[in-house]
């Protein structure tokens, strides 16, 4: 088996100024993301940023591009039609879960996140998509929430389908990869933007384990773990992908992931390329992870359109 390389970047937040809100559709809690636009967080999600961080991605040639979230600010359909527009231009085929600003508020699913499908398998989540023997398995935790609530909440539908899913692909011998928007490790985010069900997707990895978990965000670049069932699982969070700062954990960036087959499953190696505000060039951190014990097979090639 060559190596499959997976692009993780999270939390891109596309300039609102090209879909501006009317006022009828700023009337709820997506006004308060509106100031915030307004106020800070445009001058710190620059397009130029993003822009510097997908070249880089598209220089590095790799298989499948994973995003986990919060491609908008505030979910507008304007918002999420230029979102739609800028997936269409991926370099390489990407699959995609939304974020807590893309469901900000209750609103007509074909109209916002809807128009994203193409970038996702089959729904409902978790849904699978394959890149040769990874398995992609996308899980949602976006939720519309009350005023100053950033929580998400994966449910017990998903996790009992998690589990299954979890449990199909890892007897067909795949390496599993699980998206989910927010951390699922607790104390990662603070209590008003943290996984409000930590627990049930926690249950779901211990007992039928994946070899990776990844999530976005918290606009910070963390590693950390979770208890499977033959050791533990590692999981990777990505700072935002168009984010100025000169905080190595907090700069722009994304993480290249390479998967190949041993003789006990599957090894995993990560290299951290981030972009700090002023650098000249980007910055590379690499991890490698030992392969969990398996006795899995390795399918053959089956690459999404």
């Amino acid at each position: 088996m060559n190596p499959i390389t997976i692009a993780h970047l999270s939390d891109p937040h596309l300039p609102t100024e090209m879909t501006p809100p009317r006022l009828a559709e700023r009337l709820n809690k997506r006004m308060f993301s509106y100031l915030s636009w307004r106020r800070h967080r445009r001058f710190v999600h620059r397009p130029e940023v993003l822009a510097r961080v997908m070249a880089d991605i598209a220089a590095s040639h790799v298989s499948m591009i994973a995003l986990t979230g919060d491609l908008t600010n505030m979910g507008l359909p304007g918002e999420c039609r230029n979102a739609l527009r800028w997936l269409e231009q991926m370099p390489a085929p990407c699959t995609v879960i939304p974020g807590n600003h893309d469901t900000l508020v209750h609103d007509n699913w074909q109209r916002t996140v809807g128009l994203w499908q193409p970038w996702m398998g089959r729904l409902p989540f978790p849904f699978v998509r394959r890149v040769g023997p990874v398995a992609l398995i996308g899980v949602s935790s976006a939720v519309p929430t009350p005023w100053f609530r950033a929580t998400g909440t994966m449910g017990a539908r998903q996790a009992a389908r998690l589990r299954a899913l979890l449990h199909e692909t890892g007897r067909q011998g795949l390496c599993r990869i699980v998206m989910i928007h927010h951390p699922p490790v607790p104390g990662l985010a603070i209590t008003r933007k943290a996984l409000t069900d930590p627990d049930n997707f926690a249950t779901c990895i211990a007992r039928e384990g994946a070899e990776m978990v990844l999530h976005g965000h918290i606009h910070t670049s963390t590693v950390s773990s979770l208890p499977g069932p033959r050791g533990a699982v590692p999981v990777l969070g990505i700072a935002s992908a168009s984010a100025r700062s000169r905080d190595p954990l907090r700069a722009a960036g994304w993480n290249r992931i390479t998967v190949s087959a041993c003789e006990t499953g599957y090894a995993l190696g990560v290299t951290r390329r981030f972009f700090p505000d002023d650098a000249q060039a980007g910055t590379s951190q690499e991890t490698i992870f030992e392969p969990l014990p398996s006795s899995r097979t390795f399918p053959g090639i089956s690459t999404p359109p």
